[in-house]
């Protein structure tokens, strides 16, 4: 019973629309005190903020559905990645997923304990499950939101699902939706943000990479320059420039979708960007694949 319920969670994230509405996510009562998922800051360096998503829960919790989004479009704030602790009650989870939406600014989080084998469930207690990384390239911005997303809602919405064990030989699965508790994540900073201004000029890479459709390239300005960003692809050649003129001090973010100075879509393959801005230089590759 536990592995065809816990298969039948894990085909609700890979086919939402079918499976999910079947389970009927949180259409049952917490069955016994209220569990909860917490979200609260657990550090800041420079510009990367790290965000902990807590679980409580008194019962045995066999799978977690987890929508969230974060900020607000073009505000600077990118989540680069969702880290799933190896030291946690959810370690021995086969199945552990996180698709990120940096322009929907959304992510979907789904944990489940049992796919291939028969594994523990998240027991009784407090602590994290995963934790969210991440980057904040405008310097002015002093706080941001990680809220629930009910974009995708009936298919996916906030729900703990536990499989409970009922007389000698029977279980019950209940899902429920626990409650939620957040606070705006607040940025540290020293008198006007000074400490979020970059140190020294960086190009900091882009993300994802490899990418499919478009990705974001990221450098840091110690100081206003003058700045340019342009594309090559492996001869050599000029793609296309993204950035050709003064730009202020902080940590930044430019997009590039694929296409070239003339709005067509490139082939696959490696392209190199380089990034001037006043005498500093430097060159990075990224792979484009379709």
């Amino acid at each position: 019973m536990k592995r065809t319920l816990t298969l039948a969670v894990l085909v609700a994230f890979l086919v939402p629309a079918f499976a999910l509405a079947a389970l009927a996510p949180g259409s049952r009562p917490d069955p016994g005190d209220k569990d909860f998922v917490i979200l609260e800051k657990l550090n800041q360096q420079d510009n990367k903020v790290v965000v902990a998503i807590n679980v409580t829960n008194d019962e045995p919790i066999t799978a977690l559905d987890v929508p969230l989004k974060y900020g607000n479009p073009d505000d600077g704030v990118i989540l680069d990645r969702v880290e799933f602790p190896q030291d946690s009650r959810i370690k021995d989870f086969q199945f552990k997923f996180a698709k990120i939406n940096d322009k929907a600014k959304t992510v979907l989080i789904g944990l489940v304990s049992s796919a291939q084998t028969l594994e523990e469930d998240m027991q009784p207690g407090t602590g994290p499950v995963a934790y969210l990384h991440f980057t904040v390239t405008d310097d002015r911005l002093t706080e941001f939101t990680v809220d629930t997303d009910n974009s995708k809602a009936p298919q996916h919405t906030l729900t703990l699902i536990e499989n409970r064990v009922v007389g000698e030989n029977g279980r019950d699965v209940i899902d429920f939706k626990p409650g939620f508790k957040n606070e705006p994540i607040k940025l540290d900073r020293a008198g006007s943000g000074a400490n979020l201004l970059p140190k020294e000029y960086s190009l900091r890479g882009n993300y994802p990479n490899p990418f499919n459709a478009k990705t974001i390239i990221s450098f840091a300005l110690p100081k206003d320059s003058r700045v340019s960003l342009d594309i090559y692809n492996i001869l050599g050649q000029k793609v296309k420039t993204l950035v050709d003129g003064a730009m202020t001090a902080g940590y930044k973010n430019v997009e590039w979708n694929g296409t070239d100075h003339n709005g067509l879509g490139v082939s696959s393959g490696v392209y190199l960007y380089k990034l001037t801005a006043n005498e500093f230089k430097r060159v990075d590759r990224m792979t484009l694949l379709k």
